[in-house]
């Protein structure tokens, strides 16, 4: 019994060793990894090549300078604003005085979607008109470039920048002789050769990310702006002043005090003086707000008036902005001659409104991608129309191009549809199909057309004990979109129609697969 024993003994020492010099290659390997290959493949990350730069240079040299007349162009775009969050959707705490006016003697659409839930592949889909995941913006936010995040997508390759040979509206117009300026937060890229500036528009004043990312700094085409209230001290706690260059990553600035409760006022400030510098010239303002998003801050002059609270502080002092830019197109008599198009980046957050919608931002039910979008020239459009026909903002860039008689790329397929007639004519929305893409990966989830919406299947978390989460499959949906908010399943009762949306996503997911990009063979 003892010789077994000592046997036994044996064995476990053998074993005990085995396992303690796996465990030191595997930390040796895990140092070097952590330390040594990591940092390098990061370090060597590049923007994915362009394919179709060439082209995109071609075309946008073959534009030519019109001297035709020509609509100014402003396009407001707020960010996480919930279906339901403005008093002409339906909400009865905030008060939007000034949108409502634009509404009720403009277009209102209530079947307006966002290509996406998130923030950054639905600006993308917004300034090009094509799907985000043709734009490598599909499945993740954008993060800046020293966050652990970023380094974490880099060493999988994972793309953090607009690829630059995508072509923005602000691009095109520019080209057509349009002076161009963006106001507000980009999110779409802030390395070297991927900011405002490199995509078409001339002026820039505005944050690279959201309000809650840093560090959170305010720039000025490319450098830095210096408010009275900021300071930026450098990696030792030196205090810098004056006015910066484009800041290397490796050695980032850290905010000290951007108040965030003038950045409304701030913005309209600049958006106003560029539209009063550019007259006389067509112009496009595109006028991208930092709010609601969270963190919320509310204009000092006017918080706590609201009946909604801080967040309807932020609401309402949103909607003074549009009235500063409505009344001064009015005192430069630019009002007749002036596009007006306000809506939102995605659905509200948890702080914000939904309406009668399921959902929220980072869904695809209907209160993550439905989005109010009201439209507004004066004397061009009609008065009052609401309309419930189906589009998506990826419509936008084909519409203004449209409305600038400036043709389309003919390289790349754009994904969105001119809806000019719809809001002029209450004409049949061109689409017959839209689509709902997941934040997850890009594709697409979901489908709907006039009447009916179908949903795939997909795993929902839910919180356990305040941080563990579970997965409860969800089971594919179809809805009658009309008539319900997405609560009853009524594929038994439609198998038909289930079948055809089913069938839908899946060619669109093949076409993906396919070709990615989208590119069109000469």
């Amino acid at each position: 019994m003892k010789e077994t024993f000592k046997v036994i003994g044996k064995i476990f020492n053998l074993l005990a060793k085995i396992v303690g010099y796996l465990l030191l290659i595997a930390l040796i390997f895990g140092v070097l990894f952590w330390h040594v290959w990591r940092p390098l493949k990061i370090a060597k990350y590049e923007p994915k090549t362009p394919e179709h730069l060439q082209q995109k240079e071609a075309y946008l040299a073959a534009i030519p300078k019109s001297t035709n007349y020509r609509p100014n162009i402003v396009l407001i775009n707020f960010d996480d604003l919930g279906y339901g969050d403005l008093s002409c959707y339906g909400n009865q705490l905030i008060q939007t005085p000034a949108i409502d006016s634009l509404a009720a003697n403009g277009v209102k659409m209530t079947a307006f979607y966002s290509c996406s839930p998130v923030c950054t592949p639905s600006r993308a889909g917004l300034l090009t008109g094509r799907f985000p995941i043709r734009a490598h913006a599909a499945n993740h936010v954008y993060f800046p470039e020293n966050h652990p995040v970023t380094a974490f997508r880099k060493f999988r390759n994972q793309a953090n920048e607009l690829p630059k040979d995508e072509i923005t509206i602000a691009e095109i117009l520019r080209a057509s002789g349009y002076q161009t300026s963006m106001v507000g937060k980009w999110h779409l890229g802030d390395r070297a050769g991927h900011l405002p500036n490199d995509f078409g528009f001339e002026n820039y004043y505005g944050v690279h990310y959201s309000n809650d990312m840093l560090p959170l700094h305010i720039y000025r085409n490319k450098d830095i702006e210096i408010a009275d209230k900021t300071e930026l001290a450098d990696g030792e706690g030196n205090f810098i002043t004056g006015k910066l260059s484009y800041i290397d990553p490796e050695t980032p600035l850290k905010t000290k005090g951007v108040d965030q409760t003038n950045l409304t006022e701030n913005y309209t400030k600049e958006a106003i003086q560029f539209i009063e510098k550019s007259k006389g010239h067509p112009f496009f303002l595109y006028f991208a707000h930092s709010f609601p998003h969270v963190p919320h801050f509310a204009s000092s002059k006017h918080a706590g008036q609201s009946e909604g609270g801080l967040y309807g502080d932020v609401i309402e002092d949103l909607d003074r902005s549009v009235a500063s830019i409505i009344q001064t197109l009015e005192q430069q008599n630019l009002l007749d001659n002036t596009l007006v198009i306000i809506t939102s980046d995605n659905g509200g957050d948890f702080n914000g409104s939904s309406g009668n919608l399921r959902g929220r931002k980072f869904e695809t039910f209907e209160g993550g991608q439905r989005v109010p979008l009201i439209v507004y020239w004066k004397g061009k459009l009609p008065k009052g129309i609401v309309t419930d026909q189906i589009a998506m903002n990826t419509d936008l860039m084909p519409t203004l191009l449209s409305i600038a008689k400036i043709p389309l790329p003919s390289d790349r397929k754009i994904d969105g549809r001119n809806i000019w007639s719809v809001w002029t004519e209450k004409a049949e929305s061109p689409h017959k199909v839209l689509y709902y893409f997941s934040p997850n990966n890009g594709m697409p989830k979901g489908a709907r057309n006039k009447q009916f919406k179908y949903h795939t299947a997909g795993e929902k978390f839910n919180s356990i004990y305040g941080g563990l989460a579970a997965a409860q499959l969800q089971k594919p949906q179809l809805t009658n979109i009309l008539l319900d908010n997405e609560a009853h399943n009524l594929i038994l009762k439609y198998p038909t129609i289930t079948e055809e949306l089913k069938n839908s996503i899946e060619q669109i997911q093949e076409d993906f697969k396919k070709n990615q990009r989208g590119w069109v063979k000469e």
